[in-house]
């Protein structure tokens, strides 16, 4: 079983759609598992795929570089947000390979929930190096 790490904040309507995705396709999609978190430190894994929300993007989204991420601007360390915080753990050497399947945080949790099932069933998540699916 293949553990997805979920982010949001389920009292934030903008920041909840994740949970609520995780929530409609808990048990429905085999082979994985939906583990809501607060944070990265209660993420247990060097290789691992999150589902979160993000901005400035139309669709349904893969992001396997961090890279890739657009990170917030920090004003001081209060403000980190999961790119950052992602970016900054890969360049000390915590983090292996991580995938984000990143929801548009605008978008219908029927639309959101058939486009997360459809990534997850279509194999497309698998990495070469890593323990990934």
């Amino acid at each position: 079983m293949k553990k997805i790490f979920v982010f949001g904040n389920p009292l934030v309507k903008e920041d909840s759609l994740a949970l609520r995705v995780a929530e409609r396709l808990k048990g429905k999609v085999e082979g994985f598992e939906f583990v809501a978190v607060q944070g990265l430190e209660e993420v247990d894994e060097r290789d691992f795929l999150v589902l979160d929300v993000a901005t400035g993007i139309g669709k349904v989204e893969v992001i396997g570089e961090l890279d890739d991420l657009e990170a917030g601007h920090p004003i001081s360390g209060h403000d980190f947000d999961l790119a950052m915080e992602l970016k900054v753990l890969k360049k000390v050497g915590r983090l292996g390979r991580v995938k984000v399947i990143a929801i548009p945080v605008e978008y219908d949790l029927g639309k959101a929930s058939v486009e997360v099932r459809a990534v997850l069933e279509s194999g497309n998540l698998s990495t070469p190096s890593s323990s990934l699916p």
